[in-house]
């Protein structure tokens, strides 16, 4: 987008910082109003509309954590950078886990404010992409849209759109209710199979000894009752994708029968002597660790090897949290239009609440409650008395992290880095102080986990 076709706000009750700032984004061909209080800001938003804001957090009227949480309850697709004296950094941080996408001190560095609203706008244009694609990403009347503004929802789309130009396996991972299922339909419909069968197999919903019939099929007198042929999973995902949900699922015995499809090519059905080449792409999905299943011998190892050839990792909401709002605004589109009710929105107090929860059962978890909020709320301003009351009680959490049971070392150490740099905006050198190591073992740490 060019230049010209932005508009931004600029709030500071500093007349000379916010002329300069004002100079200095016209300059750049930004198209730019400003405001000397939080009230004229807040009456500007409400007359215009505005691709970005800038404001101070220090105003009279209404300063700009309140009008964080106004842009925010409301649901403006604005995005925000807060500035801010030195000493209210904290104040700060708690702004940008509001929504804010970023903060600068005082005085401010033009060269960074610049190159911030630069990554501000390409995320706005990202977030608009994904509107845009909604309806190809639709399936079965499921919301298909993976919404994010996140880095790490920003890393999965990558990965996403890189799988979808082959047809090797994929294993995407992550706990219960983060959206695995709608990674596999994005991916299938931005491949080239988009217009051949997607079919998904429950992998612990068949027995042992059922396993191979369901997944390869049969002929008729394979078997007492097999009284016709009947084609399994494979032939019916001929030409797509074949999608296995919970693969850690799989029988030990039955996951050489697995391996062997996929190193082949090819698969007989239950009583046939005639192999049947198979066109299928593979994708896998689990909530399991497969890296422990391997090594406590309930997963072959070959196996793993073979289906994780692109790995992609959802992180849990809580890891996302600048997500919420976006997704309770695509879930009240979807959900007042489905229930033909008026369209709902947090108000800022509730939208702190749901944002101080900390969804353990995901995303699926959230969609739910919106769920119930548009079903049972007769008010279009959703207020904390109508949330649930688990989130309703719900307390801010944001100097901990949670380890579910089971997670590896690994899991943890990255966890605990990755809190840590949003702790502290980035800055690796108070994160290595912070976590007791040197700046040159958190460098290859956040390296090694991919981190950004």
């Amino acid at each position: 987008m060019d230049a010209s076709e932005i508009r931004l706000l600029i709030a500071d009750d500093e007349y000379y910082i916010c002329e300069g700032l004002r100079e200095a984004m016209a300059k750049d061909g930004y198209r730019v109003d400003v405001a000397y209080d939080g009230n004229q800001a807040k009456a500007l938003m409400e007359a215009h509309e505005y691709d970005a804001a800038i404001f101070d957090l220090k105003m009279p009227g209404q300063d700009g954590l309140s009008l964080l949480k106004w842009v925010r309850g409301a649901n403006r697709e604005i995005g925000v950078i807060v500035i801010t004296a030195y000493g209210e950094v904290e104040t700060a941080v708690e702004a940008m886990r509001r929504g804010a996408y970023d903060y600068l001190t005082k005085p401010v560095d033009l060269k960074r404010l610049r190159l911030s609203l630069e990554r501000l706008l390409d995320h706005q244009a990202l977030v608009a992409e994904n509107r845009v694609l909604r309806a190809r990403l639709d399936s079965n009347g499921e919301n298909g849209e993976i919404v994010h503004r996140s880095a790490a929802m920003e890393q999965v789309c990558d990965t996403v759109a890189q799988a979808a130009m082959t047809d090797v396996p994929v294993l995407i991972t992550g706990e219960t209710g983060t959206g695995k299922e709608l990674v596999a339909r994005a991916i299938h419909q931005a491949s080239a199979r988009r217009n051949a069968p997607l079919v998904a197999m429950n992998c612990g919903a068949f027995a042992e000894t059922l396993f191979g019939s369901e997944l390869f099929g049969y002929v008729k007198g394979a078997f007492t009752g097999a009284t016709a042929d009947k084609a399994g999973f494979f032939a019916a995902a001929e030409g797509g994708t074949l999608f296995f949900d919970e693969v850690g699922e799989i029988p030990l015995p039955n996951q050489v029968d697995l391996l062997r499809v996929l190193e082949e090519k090819a698969y007989r059905p239950v009583g046939s002597t005639r192999a049947v080449s198979a066109d299928v792409r593979t994708i896998f999905v689990t909530n399991r660790d497969l890296e422990r299943e391997v090594a406590e011998g309930r997963f072959r190892e070959d196996l793993y090897y073979r289906i994780n050839v692109v790995p992609i990792r959802l992180p849990p909401l809580r890891e996302r949290v600048e997500d919420i709002p976006l997704l309770i605004d695509v879930f009240f589109d979807n959900l007042c239009a489905l229930y033909h009710k008026a369209r709902k929105e947090l108000t800022p107090d509730a939208m702190d609440r749901v944002l101080a929860y900390l969804w353990p059962g995901n995303v699926r978890e959230l969609k739910n409650a919106i769920e119930r909020i548009v079903v049972t709320c007769a008010d279009q301003k959703v207020d904390v008395d109508h949330l649930p009351s688990r989130i309703r009680d719900a307390q801010s959490e944001t100097d901990t992290i949670m380890v579910e049971l089971g997670s590896s070392l690994a899991d943890v150490e990255r966890a605990l880095i990755e809190k840590t740099l949003a702790h502290v905006t980035a800055n690796r050198k108070e994160a290595a102080a912070l976590l007791g190591i040197s700046v040159r073992a958190l460098q290859y740490k956040i390296k090694a986990y991919n981190l950004r």
